[in-house]
C-alpha cells in the first residue's frame, strides 16, 4: 500500500527555501484556495463570512458596499493526469458545474487555480 501524501506535493516559492517540498492533501489545496479568495475578496472592500458548517452548500458569503449578498462556493482547479500528449492545461481541465442544490439558491462556483501559485 501506497503512501497517501506522495501523490500531493507542493514546492515551495520562498526564497529562503526554493526546494522546499510540502506534502498537501486535496482538503488542504482546498482550504488554501478558499483563504486566497477570501483575503482578495477582502482587500477589494468586500465584506466576507465563512460559512462553519461542513454540508453548507457554499463556502462564503460576500456582501457588497451596497449591501449586494453572493453566495460563493469555492473549488479548486484539478486536472486530468493522463490524455493526450499534445494536449494543453486547458484541455485537461475537469469542469464543475453547480449542484441542483445550489442552482435552486444561486450558488456560485468559484474556481481557484492551485498549481498557478
Amino acid at each position: 500500500m501506497g503512501c497517501i501524501w506522495s501523490k500531493y506535493e507542493w514546492i515551495s516559492q520562498l526564497s529562503d527555501y526554493p526546494y522546499l517540498k510540502i506534502k498537501t492533501t486535496k482538503s488542504v489545496k482546498g482550504i488554501v484556495g478558499e483563504l486566497e479568495i477570501i483575503s482578495e475578496l477582502t482587500k477589494r472592500g468586500y465584506y466576507v463570512a465563512k460559512s462553519v458548517d461542513p454540508q453548507c452548500p457554499f463556502d462564503i458569503v460576500v456582501v457588497d458596499r451596497n449591501g449586494k449578498i453572493s453566495l460563493l462556493d469555492i473549488k479548486t482547479n484539478t486536472y486530468r493526469k493522463k490524455g493526450k500528449p499534445k494536449w494543453e492545461k486547458k484541455s485537461r481541465k475537469i469542469y464543475r458545474t453547480p449542484t441542483d442544490k445550489q442552482k435552486k439558491i444561486n450558488i456560485k462556483l468559484m474556481m481557484v487555480d492551485y498549481e498557478s501559485k
